[in-house]
């Protein structure tokens, strides 16, 4: 690679990060924003919006751009197979969702993204349960010291609200669930779906049981109210939300683990900082602390697995040339 293709290659990785972090950590902010009692509190419709918006433009960017969909025709192919394993996942991440929005109204910012770094620990375990991780004591080590950087970080919140904590361990909980059963479901089922066409069939199973929701809910006439003050700030909040997505799917196919690993602890950082510098939400030094231990541990626990996947694909290129190696034996 000569000098102009790496710089270049450093500039869309900068580019793509940098937008990457902005709509991540602006969408935080906004949320918790808009979420105010004084504002529109009613994190149920708002999700329920968010899911109509993201089903919306999926829809208007599959018919303009139809190559950012690469499986998205063997998706309509075999749509009752899709749609039997996707549902269930929409059910459980409009849960994630929904709790998640709403512990805005009773916990910080920085608490909340405190509590998300612990997904690694969850995710992991729940992986072993279900077969899709190999236990090592290697792994634990490094997780004990994500979970005593988490631990930290909750023992020092200054302004704890259980009510608070329990909505973001719910949805963390979901989402963690949603994800595993997706890897489980779609690598099972022989159905490898893009970023892109996995949320836009999501997003309508998603919708489904949140729209139900929205009609058993009392308090529809006070949404409609407030909806009429702030709809502009509710549409750009979703538009938002859908445009994160499209990061998230571009930062995936065009930069590395590493890269995106880096990026990832970057977007954490701003994101608490954030919540400090605009919210001026409290942070406690044993937080400080607590923080810089999780974001070491997050580090070591990326080191682990692209050093396992690293060795994973050294041993499929070894069984690749094992047959080869045997044939020119014979010969």
């Amino acid at each position: 690679m000569d000098a102009r293709s790496q710089l270049s290659t450093v500039f869309e990785s900068m580019l793509l990060g940098g937008i990457y972090i902005v709509l991540s950590a602006g969408l935080i902010t906004f949320n918790k924003s808009l979420l105010a009692h004084d504002r529109f509190p009613h994190a149920l419709h708002l999700t329920a919006i968010h899911m109509t918006v993201t089903t919306l433009f999926s829809c208007i960017l599959y018919g303009v751009a139809p190559q950012l969909y690469p499986t998205m025709q063997s998706a309509l192919e075999n749509k009752g197979k899709v749609l039997k394993y996707i549902a269930p996942l929409g059910l459980m991440f409009s849960i994630a969702l929904y709790c998640s929005n709403q512990a805005y109204q009773f916990s910080s910012v920085a608490f909340l993204q405190f509590c998300k770094e612990g997904n690694v620990a969850l995710v992991f375990f729940l992986s072993c349960l279900i077969g899709l991780q190999t236990f090592s004591w290697e792994k634990v080590g490094v997780l004990v010291v994500v979970v005593m950087g988490c631990s930290l970080c909750a023992h020092g919140e200054i302004h704890f609200v259980m009510w608070g904590l329990i909505l973001q361990l719910t949805s963390q909980v979901a989402e963690s669930s949603k994800n595993l059963t997706a890897e489980l479901v779609m690598s099972g089922a022989g159905m490898k779906l893009d970023v892109l066409t996995f949320v836009s069939w999501q997003a309508p199973c998603s919708l489904i049981p949140l729209l139900f929701a929205v009609s058993m809910s009392t308090s529809n006439m006070t949404v409609l109210a407030d909806l009429s003050l702030y709809w502009p700030h509710v549409l750009g909040n979703a538009a938002w939300a859908f445009l994160l997505n499209v990061a998230i799917a571009m930062t995936l196919k065009r930069l590395s683990t590493v890269a995106f690993v880096i990026i990832g602890i970057v977007k954490d950082i701003v994101i608490v900082a954030a919540s400090a510098a605009v919210f001026h939400d409290p942070i406690s030094n044993m937080q400080v602390v607590g923080f810089g231990v999780t974001i070491c541990g997050i580090a070591m626990w990326s080191y682990v697995k692209m050093k396992e996947a690293a060795k994973a694909a050294g041993n499929t290129e070894r069984d690749l040339l094992m047959p080869k190696k045997h044939q020119d034996s014979k010969v």
